[in-house]
């Protein structure tokens, strides 16, 4: 295995100028004219940056990119495109991973070690000369097979993000060991940096919906999002009969508290609470914060006995377990009703004045110990 490795850098450091390995042999830097490689890929480049603002969120936008730079020379074998947090295994799987040599390896893994480099950092490949020590990381895909593979170079461009423990990496990979260096590595850097925007767009999107569909005090659903999850339920239960029900949950005379305690410890008993129902939940159930102290729960293919089940399981629950805080051990006035989609009405709201009806009382008044 030939190494022609840029300068290792520590991950967070400058990025410095591509250079070959210490100790190579010292060579004239090329002055290239445009040649017909460097002119397509600047296309396909000219061609991206006007798709990328209607581009789809995440893996989908990072795979069409990928596949948009392939027509671009028929020297590029395959890309590559992988992301890993600190914590992530020894070897990364790929985010996308296209081209005509896909077919040539069964996993299409590379080491965590790769995602080191804060630089772009390239290899060339040769197998009669590998050794255990070679660093060959980014043709591990071929190791079981190194007769099949096509590929003689591979340039690796790491990608950043924001976030601290995330880390990216785009690779190309050519049929000759001097294409990169002919072609030249500013084309491949402007595709990793469009592969960034993708990546960081992708996660800001991502957080924006979480914030939107998440209460940010219970981490319940938002009231928006259950309604929008009772509509699913629905028409799941239309397509297979299944039974369908709600849990409706209240917090009696919790304004006791606020004054007892005050809002911050409130605030924390909310949260508290919703994390002691979310245990008592089913994996296919979903809880929502409905009002201030007002907790909705669907709950798919359950049937009113089901459901009341569910609900003495609740209000035993909370009967024998205070909600402890701080200082603080509370014991919650809670009362809960269910209504069974079909037999208590077929609306939400219908639903939620049928449960309200029918409500089951845990205790009157909230007892605290200190």
């Amino acid at each position: 295995m030939k190494l022609n490795l840029f300068p290792r850098t520590q991950r967070g450091a400058d990025t410095e100028p591509l250079a070959e390995s210490t100790g190579a042999k010292k060579t004239t830097p090329l002055t290239l004219t445009p040649s017909d490689e460097q002119m397509k890929l600047v296309g396909v480049l000219h061609q991206l940056l006007q798709v990328l603002p209607q581009a789809y969120s995440g893996r989908e936008s990072i795979k069409r990119l990928c596949q948009m730079i392939l027509p671009a020379s028929p020297h590029i074998r395959l890309v590559w495109v992988g992301f890993c947090q600190d914590d992530s295994g020894p070897t990364i799987k790929p985010a996308a991973v296209v081209g005509k040599a896909v077919g040539e390896a069964e996993h299409w893994h590379l080491a965590k070690d790769c995602f080191d480099y804060a630089a772009p950092f390239a290899q060339t490949v040769d197998w009669d000369a590998g050794h255990e020590s070679d660093f060959h990381a980014l043709f591990a895909p071929w190791q079981a097979h190194p007769e099949a593979c096509s590929a003689k170079a591979a340039l690796a461009i790491p990608l950043r993000s924001e976030k601290a423990r995330m880390h990216g990496m785009m690779v190309f990979y050519a049929d000759s060991e001097d294409y990169f260096s002919e072609t030249g590595f500013a084309s491949f850097q402007a595709f990793g940096h469009i592969c960034e925007v993708i990546w960081k767009q992708s996660n800001l999107s991502h957080l924006l919906t979480r914030q939107a569909q998440l209460d940010s005090l219970t981490g319940l659903l938002t009231r928006r999002r259950i309604v929008h999850v009772y509509e699913e339920a629905v028409a799941a239960t239309a397509m297979d009969e299944s039974p369908l029900s709600i849990l409706y949950c209240r917090l009696d005379e919790f304004h006791k508290i606020n004054d007892l305690y005050g809002w911050a410890v409130a605030d924390n008993i909310l949260a508290a609470f919703a994390k002691d129902t979310g245990a008592q939940l089913r994996k296919a159930d979903s809880g929502g914060r409905w009002n201030a102290t007002e907790f909705l729960y669907v709950l798919p293919a359950t049937d009113a006995v089901d459901a009341e089940n569910l609900a003495a399981a609740f209000l035993s629950h909370f009967m024998h377990h205070p909600v402890n805080i701080e200082n603080w051990s509370i014991r919650l006035a809670l009362s809960i009703g269910v209504a069974t989609y079909g037999a208590d009405g077929r609306g939400l709201d219908e639903l939620i004045h049928y449960a309200t009806q029918h409500l089951r009382s845990s205790s009157s008044v909230p007892e605290a110990d200190i």
